[in-house]
């Protein structure tokens, strides 16, 4: 087995160590965090030392999935995005926080623009889009100025796919609110990961992941990674981190 040069190994553990030193008893607040890519990036802030609050509709249901942690370092919040009532209740339950990750994704089907159902349009930008907007009104408040916000995006901001015109249209939103909040939010830092396709998907989509210039699908942990990197860099904001093995290429 190839072993890696001392001179890869070298930056790569001075990584793991900041990691470890910034986030280590930070309070984060993972909105989304009881599935997919917010329970990936849960997972792996308690795993850096970090206590983490997860807030979403099924929070309390999903711990288990968690690491075999001391139960101090996790809190769970009922909280559903949709309700302008849930951001004030939630931030007079947890105080005050060190970052926050917004992760939720809209139940949106699939569908031509022409035959789009406007109902279930409106529903997926009041979720990932008008929620966050509205939950990001309170946190802001509730944030301490070291700390950041770290949203999420999606490939079909930049990338057009026939079907998903309510996604390319949030998402694209999402990374220019991410922008505004940035210079309007300063010193807080603002940053979004636009994942590409990540695992699980169909076999059609597998298929194509063998085009990508990385030939494959990516992890939840791959994504994650970004999240926690974001969260870390205390010099990074009003940026889009894209991770999508390089589907925007081809």
């Amino acid at each position: 087995m190839a072993v890696a040069p001392q001179g890869i190994l070298r930056p790569i553990v001075l990584w793991v160590m900041k990691m470890n030193n910034m986030l280590n008893e930070k309070r984060i607040l993972v909105v989304g965090g009881s599935s997919g890519i917010g329970l990936a990036v849960a997972r792996h802030a308690l795993q850096n030392g970090a206590h983490v609050l997860i807030a979403s509709r099924k929070a309390s249901e999903r711990v288990g999935a968690l690491p075999d942690l001391p139960g101090e370092s996790i809190e769970t919040h009922a909280f559903d995005i949709t309700s302008p009532e849930d951001p004030p209740r939630l931030f007079e339950a947890i105080g005050v926080i060190d970052h926050l990750v917004i992760s939720v994704r809209p139940e949106t089907t699939p569908s031509p623009f022409e035959t789009m159902d406007i109902d279930e349009a409106k529903r997926a930008f009041e979720t990932k889009f008008w929620g966050q907007y509205r939950l990001i009104q309170v946190a802001q408040h509730h944030i301490r100025e070291t700390g950041s916000i770290t949203l999420t995006s999606g490939i079909a901001g930049e990338k057009i796919y026939k079907g998903a015109s309510t996604m390319a249209i949030i998402n694209s939103a999402t990374e220019t609110l991410c922008r505004v909040l940035a210079v309007e939010l300063a010193p807080l830092r603002v940053n979004v990961v636009s994942p590409g396709f990540v695992e699980p998907k169909p076999k059609r989509v597998q298929e194509r992941a063998n085009q990508f210039p990385l030939r494959r699908l990516a992890s939840m942990d791959e994504v994650a990674s970004a999240y926690l990197w974001l969260m870390a860099s205390p010099y990074m904001t009003g940026t889009v981190n894209v991770i999508d093995g390089g589907a925007r290429l081809i």
